[in-house]
Formats: structure tokens, C-alpha cells, sequence
């Protein structure tokens, strides 16, 4: 352990002999907790800069709320996501003073649990209308390619701009779901955007475009 400590205290003690002015920055991502196309999460995270234009991240973060309240629940609900990204700093675009551009691969894991409820008509007669609550277990893999923007706001807080465009895997597993295509059930009127993300079981590849923006402080 104690070996362990000192190559991870000789590491950091390197990495600021090399890096830029404040190898270690911690932010957060303000989207992030407001999300209403996915769930909603607290974040932080921490990037250390080495030999000047690498920049190693790691992010955390926790579901702290459903969007909606749900008065039959079949699974508790919680969540959390961790994220990884390497970035690669001066790369030759709109070099302008107090701003630097990157390159960066990012890894992104999502694990949340939560309940849905869905209106559905029994048949295509539409004479029965049901309302089903059920359980979601959803695991999503992301992998992106991204370009960003640090703007600096003072001498240690700075603003971190981006976009990109990847691949997101989905695992969803339903629990207690009555709602059934192939017995002929049909969806009945939509109640808001998320009602119907966990009805899709099937795994799969999907495009997964991404923007955004995050606050930090160089330390």
C-alpha cells in the first residue's frame, strides 16, 4: 500500500513539473442536473494535465430525483454514471488568446433504476383503455469523439465548451409489464417525452450526438 501511495504522490509531483500553469482542475456539468431527455445527475469531476497537453478525466455522478412521481412503484429507484476521457490539447484550431481547443475520446457508463407508467388500449378497437406500471432496469454504454472549447473566466475559473458523436449501447429489462405488442395492445396518448424509453427491450447500437458545457476551477 504504502508502495502504491508513492508512485501515485510521484506521479502527481511529475505531472506538475510538466503540465500547464494549474495541472488540476475540478468541475461540474450544469445540464447534467436539469437533463429532461435522460435522467437527472449531481456530477463532479477532476482532470489532471500532464506533459502539457494531455489531460486525463474522471467524472461521478448520482441521480438525486425522478422526473415524475409514480403512486405504484416496482423497484426502488436510484442511479449513478461514471465517466473517462482522455484529452489531447493544442491542436492547431482557432488558436485565440484565453482559449484552448481539444480532441478527447470519452467512455461513459449510465445504470438507472426507475418505474414508468403507460396508457394502452387492450386492442386496435380501442374499446378498454389501461393504465400499466411497471419497472425499468437500464444499463446504456457510451463511447464519443469529441471537440471542445476551454474559455478562461480569471485567472482560475474557466468555462468547457464541447461537442461530438459516438455510439450508445442500451440494456433495458422491464418489471411487472402487462403492455404486450404482440397480443395487439397499442399505446394510448402520451403524457410527456420519457414515457416510453423503457418499453424497448432490445439491446443495440444507436447514434449518440453530444453537446455540451461544464464550469470548473484550475486548482
Amino acid at each position: 500500500m504504502k508502495r502504491i501511495t508513492l508512485i501515485l504522490l510521484l506521479i502527481v509531483l511529475n505531472s506538475s513539473l510538466y503540465s500547464q500553469d494549474y495541472p488540476f482542475k475540478l468541475y461540474t456539468s450544469p445540464l447534467s442536473a436539469v437533463d429532461i431527455f435522460s435522467r437527472p445527475f449531481v456530477t463532479l469531476g477532476g482532470e489532471l494535465v500532464v506533459l502539457k497537453r494531455i489531460g486525463i478525466v474522471g467524472e461521478y455522478g448520482y441521480k438525486y430525483t425522478d422526473l415524475k412521481y409514480f403512486d405504484t412503484c416496482y423497484i426502488k429507484s436510484s442511479g449513478y454514471t461514471y465517466r473517462f476521457e482522455i484529452k489531447y490539447y493544442k491542436i492547431g484550431i482557432m488558436k485565440i488568446k484565453n482559449l484552448k481547443n481539444y480532441m478527447s475520446l470519452e467512455y461513459r457508463y449510465i445504470k438507472d433504476f426507475h418505474n414508468e407508467k403507460l396508457k394502452y388500449y387492450v386492442n386496435s378497437l380501442r374499446n378498454e383503455k389501461l393504465t400499466d406500471n411497471f419497472g425499468v432496469k437500464e444499463n446504456i454504454y457510451i463511447g464519443n469523439i469529441k471537440y471542445g472549447m476551454i474559455i478562461g473566466l480569471g485567472k482560475r475559473l474557466y468555462f468547457d465548451v464541447y461537442f461530438g458523436i459516438g455510439l450508445r449501447y442500451r440494456d433495458i429489462k422491464n418489471i411487472n409489464r402487462e403492455f404486450n405488442w404482440d397480443l395487439g395492445n397499442e399505446t394510448a396518448s402520451i403524457d410527456s417525452y420519457l414515457d416510453y424509453f423503457g418499453l424497448e427491450e432490445k439491446s443495440g447500437f444507436k447514434p449518440n450526438p453530444s453537446l455540451g458545457f461544464k464550469f470548473g476551477i484550475k486548482l
